[in-house]
């Protein structure tokens, strides 16, 4: 497997260079038997990354200790669901993931693209650039397959904290959504060298963009998840570098898919969208390079100061490139009409990405400081928590307040007094809320005014939904019908709706568990009993056990909420051959609150030491996140029937431009 994983690699290598050298010629000489040969390179190139995987694959499931890294990452003893996730429980595989999946967007890119002729040559360009990157990072730098001269006769095993089904599908997500940023990127590249005034990349790259940034929103809910079971400290979000790294190219895109309303729309913000797509793919770039260089310490990092080297300087080159471009390219784009009113609903969309960017900006600037600092004063200043959410709550209370008044906007220009009278009665709810909450004893400022902006924004999309249902039924539909078709006729806005209720799911879980968990700490003997918020817990004993490879000692507790009583197992694993223990918690999980439980210690006498928290409403954020998806996956449908749109005046003056090139 070794030889034949070697050979691949090599092998996608020289395709991904031929089908450059071939691309480039193909496009001077315009020579369309030479494109066709760039073309069919991508399929090839993917081809020998899909045996390389295949190669890995089997090394990994047939126990093949010759090879390196599967020696690294799995042993004799390990499950099969986690002898699979060391794929990408490791720096190598998990670029050779990356690559892979790569592979497949590119093939499917560059076939879909056969509608758009002048866009294909120079998005296969991209593509296989950006393959024969990864390519030559694998095989120069990180390879996989490199062996031992005498195998091991058992491997070291995955990372324990990795031994679990949220970390199994956690990157592969992730990598998904950052990948996925390569195609539109493509395509952004694509319209400025091929010097096209016109819009197409955007109809094509939008799809593209929104898939990705679902891919990334499971990605951060699955991670999240990992966080909050596996590692033991009653959170889900630490404001990790990793966890960063995954959330600033999420909200860049999350900016670019309300961007390009107005650019389709009216023509307006045509450079800026084009430039929140070349961000989002940096971001995916700095990313890896965050996390695989070394230069910041993270529980998800791997440290490889080559291949950081590789993707600092790859990362760079696209930057210079594709910002050059724009400079050179973009300014003779034709842009549309200024914002005629801060009433429009261009106006809501402007501020909204200017909020997106500012967050993403200052989750950057956190989360590299430390190497700033480092190397200003030699010392490792760490930025915590409380920084990130001293500036990132402001922002979620601002977007918040757009989100409620945007929707509801006019394009162009609203009135005053029609948009007074239709805000009344969600503002009105949104109040009556923050009343009803601070009736209840709460006197957050911040918990209030998002209680009543959540409500706020819960009425506005309530407002348009029974708008649209109320004149289908006028049609004589029944409700649940009416529902329905009217989310089907417009998969785009109402898809879009769902995305926002979502966040505000999401947002009351976040609000509730950080604000209101409380934790206590007590050394119980068996038979004793210890009372938090609702819950009183009984323990009643502790047990050892010994599996291949683990030692695990368990705790079981009785918890009694005054209705049911709930046994609860937390445990302590120790995994000999790497030496580590690692906690299992045990949690009861309600939509009301969860009581997470942790095993501190074990004396001889059985008298155990536990860490217990209480969480509200954590269940709605993991709820919300998955309404967000669900959202998304309507949006990027495409549309059952084909949409009037609306054409922009600025269109008419670049009609004749639109299809050739700019000078």
């Amino acid at each position: 497997m070794a030889d034949l994983g070697t050979f691949a690699l090599l092998a996608a290598l020289v395709v991904a260079l031929y089908g450059i050298v071939t691309g480039v010629l193909g496009l001077r000489r315009g020579d369309a038997v030479l494109l066709r040969a760039a073309h069919r390179s991508v399929t090839a190139w993917a081809a020998f990354i899909a045996l390389a995987s295949g190669a890995l694959f089997v090394a990994l499931v047939s126990r093949d200790f010759s090879i390196r890294y599967v020696a690294e990452t799995t042993n004799r003893s390990l499950p099969l669901i986690y002898t699979i996730s060391a794929f990408w429980g490791g720096h190598a595989g998990s670029l050779l993931l990356w690559a892979f999946v790569l592979g497949a967007y590119a093939v499917a890119a560059t076939h879909g693209l056969r509608r758009a002729p002048s866009l294909a040559p120079y998005v296969t360009l991209v593509l296989l650039s950006t393959a024969a990157f990864f390519t030559a990072t694998l095989a120069f730098s990180s390879n996989p397959f490199s062996t031992f001269q005498v195998p091991p006769p058992d491997g070291r095993g995955l990372n324990p904290l990795l031994r679990n089904p949220w970390m199994a599908v956690h990157p592969p997500a992730l990598y998904l959504g950052f990948v996925g940023m390569t195609v539109p990127f493509a395509l952004a590249l694509a319209s400025l060298l091929s010097g096209r005034a016109d819009q197409e990349w955007l109809a094509l790259a939008r799809r593209w963009v929104l898939t990705a940034w679902v891919f990334l929103t499971l990605g951060l809910l699955f991670g999240a998840k990992w966080s909050y079971v596996v590692l033991g400290w009653g959170g889900y979000w630490a404001w990790d570098p990793v966890e960063n790294a995954a959330l600033m190219p999420w909200l860049t895109s999350t900016a670019f898919l309300h961007s390009i309303q107005i650019t389709q729309r009216t023509g307006l913000l045509a450079g800026w969208t084009t430039a929140l797509m070349l961000v989002s793919f940096a971001l995916s770039i700095l990313g890896t390079f965050l996390t695989r260089s070394g230069v910041l310490s993270s529980v998800h990092a791997f440290a490889n100061s080559t291949v950081g080297l590789y993707f600092l300087i790859f990362l760079g080159v696209s930057v210079l490139v594709s910002f050059g471009l724009l400079l050179w390219r973009g300014r003779r784009v034709p842009g549309g009409d200024p914002v005629e009113s801060v009433l429009s609903r261009e106006a809501a969309f402007l501020a909204n990405n200017v909020l997106l960017v500012v967050a993403a900006a200052a989750v950057l600037f956190g989360t590299l400081f430390p190497i700033f600092a480092e190397a200003a004063t030699g010392d490792r200043i760490n930025v915590g928590p409380p920084y990130f959410n001293q500036v990132i709550v402001p922002i979620v209370l601002l977007l918040l307040a757009l989100m409620a008044v945007g929707p509801l906007l006019s394009w162009r220009r609203a009135d005053p007094a029609e948009l007074t009278s239709t805000l009344t009665g969600p503002a009105a709810g949104g109040l009556l809320v923050a009343a009803a909450i601070a009736a209840l004893g709460i006197r957050n400022v911040s918990v209030l005014l998002l209680a009543a902006l959540c409500a706020f924004v819960a009425g506005t999309i309530v407002l348009e939904f029974a708008r649209g249902v109320r004149l289908r039924r006028t049609h004589g539909e029944a409700l649940p019908i009416a529902l329905v078709r009217l989310v089907d006729r417009n998969r785009r806005r109402y898809g879009g709706y769902i995305v926002h209720f979502g966040i505000l799911v999401m947002l009351v879980g976040i609000t509730a568990s950080s604000v209101f968990s409380t934790q206590t700490q007590a050394t119980l003997a068996q038979g004793d009993r210890m009372r938090i918020g609702r819950y009183e817990l009984r323990y009643e004993d502790a047990q050892g056990f010994r599996g291949p490879d683990l030692r695990m000692t368990a705790a079981r507790l009785t918890a009694f909420d005054g209705v049911s009583s709930t046994p609860l197992t937390p445990r302590h694993l120790y995994h000999e051959s790497q030496d580590e223990i690692t906690a299992e918690v045990a949690i009861r999980s309600t939509w009301r609150d969860d009581l997470y439980v942790v095993l501190i210690g074990l004396s001889a006498d059985r008298v155990a030491t536990f860490r217990v928290l209480l969480n509200p409403m954590v269940q709605w954020l993991w709820t919300g996140a998955l309404v967000i998806v669900f959202g998304g996956l309507i949006a990027a449908l495409p549309a059952r029937r084909p949409q009037e749109k609306e054409r922009p005046a600025y269109v008419e003056q670049t009609a004749v431009a639109a299809g050739s090139r700019i000078r």
